[in-house]
């Protein structure tokens, strides 16, 4: 009803083209848009390299076109409302894909403190805030902390990134972690060495079975 409410005096627009739809829509995204997104048609991507640490990955769509652009709006330019369907179309693809109401947890990939302050939010834990309401799943996100102020990602190469991203993350309570199963959230996968380092860790704390989910990547 809360909910009703707001889109009645802020109607929902489509994420991409900013169209206006209906006020009961819950996937923010016109007929158009949606025919336009490459959906993956693989049940998931394989992890790829030797020391991979989570044991598969789910994810929506390619990152390219439409989707490529808007999660760049989503990270920065300030988009932050996106997240409600970006969380409700992963959790379709989890739905499709995996025995979700076995999973114990779900955790997502934080920032550090600087940068969250600098964006305002952290894009992936408000995915992993609304997929846990959509799946029921508890929300654990803070038993996962970034110690280290990492330069981005997105401007090294692979090599690089594996340097950058390494003890960047610590766990604050290994007694929560220990023999649990949980989805690791993030928005996109490029080489994986940051969803990597992340499951490292909560593997060496005693997570029992990590599954990454993200919203795109440009992996097959």
């Amino acid at each position: 009803m809360i909910n009703r409410i707001i889109n009645l005096i802020f109607p929902p627009k489509c994420i991409f083209c900013g169209t206006i739809l209906n006020t009961d829509t819950k996937i923010e995204i016109c007929k158009e848009c949606y025919e336009q997104i490459s959906f993956k048609e693989e049940a998931s991507i394989n992890p790829q390299g030797k020391y991979n640490y989570y044991d598969s990955v789910i994810c929506v769509c390619d990152y390219s076109g439409i989707v490529k652009e808007a999660i760049r709006r989503y990270k920065f330019y300030n988009k932050p409302s996106y997240y409600r369907t970006f969380a409700r179309l992963l959790a379709q693809k989890i739905k499709e894909l995996t025995q979700w109401q076995k999973f114990d947890m779900i955790v997502s990939v934080p920032l550090h403190p600087n940068r969250e302050r600098n964006r305002g939010y952290n894009q992936s834990y408000l995915i992993a805030r609304q997929l846990s309401r959509e799946l029921g799943i508890k929300n654990e996100s803070r038993l996962l902390v970034r110690v280290k102020n990492t330069n981005s990602q997105s401007l090294l190469k692979r090599d690089d990134r594996l340097i950058n991203i390494k003890d960047a993350f610590k766990i604050t309570n290994a007694s929560k972690i220990e023999g649990k199963t949980m989805f690791l959230v993030d928005d996109i996968l490029t080489t994986g060495s940051t969803l990597n380092e992340c499951s490292r860790v909560l593997k060496e704390a005693g997570a029992k079975k990590i599954v990454a989910a993200v919203i795109a990547s440009g992996r097959r």
